[in-house]
């Protein structure tokens, strides 16, 4: 079952690129409203995808958006995530939104499958003292993915003029705690995370010891099967009886780190048949924490792509946007002049 459901994720969102020979990018390729593939350095087979907005110019540093897709994804399913039927072209996919608003967005690529190379995952951390290995061979495999983004990175500022105080981190799933993971291991360089359906397994088996409070939101469903709002063992065709964290030892573990005292009350967000959205905010803090909890959601990116049906990832969520709450949240969230605690 889990073989069939990461083929079906993969073959949904196959990418050409992530195939064929990348360019060497230059900065001849940043053109405006560009999207171009580029290998990572040091690390082959595992292309990104960026897509440049119409006002793009090297005069004026870009904001970056990393957008991670989930475990037996690639760059191409986790660019179809985020649009409204699947459909890339549409005017309301992440990609599309961030442009007009002028910030650039990067779909990387994590590790393939030995028979599938386009199934693919991120090592966003657990593996030991009991908590499950999050996300299949990259995470079993101990794959450097904290040196990939790095040196994608790294990479990017060679070619195209990126404002170092606005890149960001945002995912499903596999992709959500991959960012967790940059947030704790990155924070010099991620300005804000927004991670939808995954929380923070890397903070299970290591320390989450990053050098500033970090703005994080999480989106997450309370029905959702494969990452449990409560925690626990593996579901969703997932065959590893080794627990995830919840999303509230996510969040008290993120409140600790950014100096929080207490949550506050639910604030209505939304109301569709079957699911309730609210958001809750902790006070106090020296980074903006929050939680969007979907009373009834899935396994989804709502507004975006239901990738596969309901039996599988749980109810869709259509009454809102994430797209547009997520570049929200990053829009108020630059990084600060000084990343001393």
């Amino acid at each position: 079952m889990m073989r069939a459901l990461l083929l079906t994720l993969a073959a949904a969102g196959v990418s050409a690129c992530a195939s064929a020979k990348s360019p060497a990018c230059a900065p001849a390729h940043a053109q405006p409203g560009a999207t171009v593939t580029c290998e990572v350095p040091g690390f082959p087979r595992r292309p990104y995808d960026i897509h440049l907005p119409a006002s793009y110019s090297p005069s004026n540093p870009v904001p970056v958006i990393l957008a991670i897709h989930g475990g037996g994804g690639n760059a191409r399913a986790a660019a179809r995530t985020g649009c409204p039927g699947g459909e890339i072209e549409s005017p309301d996919c992440l990609h599309a939104a961030a442009n007009r608003e002028g910030v650039a967005v990067v779909y990387p690529n994590g590790t393939g499958a030995r028979l599938a190379p386009n199934v693919r995952t991120w090592n966003a951390g657990g593996g030991t003292r009991g908590w499950q290995c999050v996300s299949g061979r990259a995470c079993k495999d101990g794959v450097d993915d904290v040196a990939y983004f790095k040196a994608l990175l790294e990479h990017l500022a060679r070619w195209v003029a990126v404002d170092p105080k606005r890149v960001y981190a945002t995912g499903l799933s596999n992709g959500a705690a991959m960012s967790h993971r940059l947030a704790c291991q990155m924070g010099e360089r991620i300005a804000a995370i927004a991670a939808v359906g995954g929380a923070n397994q890397f903070a299970t088996t290591a320390a989450c010891t990053p050098p500033r409070p970090v703005p994080v939101l999480q989106i997450h469903g309370t029905a959702d099967p494969c990452w449990a709002y409560a925690g626990g063992a593996a579901a969703c065709a997932q065959r590893d009886d080794l627990p995830k964290i919840s999303v509230d030892e996510s969040m008290r573990t993120w409140a600790t780190i950014n100096g929080c005292t207490s949550a506050g009350g639910a604030e209505r967000l939304a109301s569709e048949p079957g699911i309730e959205t609210a958001r809750i905010s902790w006070s106090g803090c020296r980074a903006e924490t929050a939680l969007i909890r979907m009373d009834g959601g899935g396994h989804v990116w709502p507004g975006g792509w239901g990738y596969l049906g309901e039996r599988i990832i749980g109810p869709r969520v259509d009454g809102w946007s994430a797209n547009r709450v997520i570049l929200e949240f990053f829009r108020a969230h630059p990084m600060p002049d000084s990343p001393a605690r």
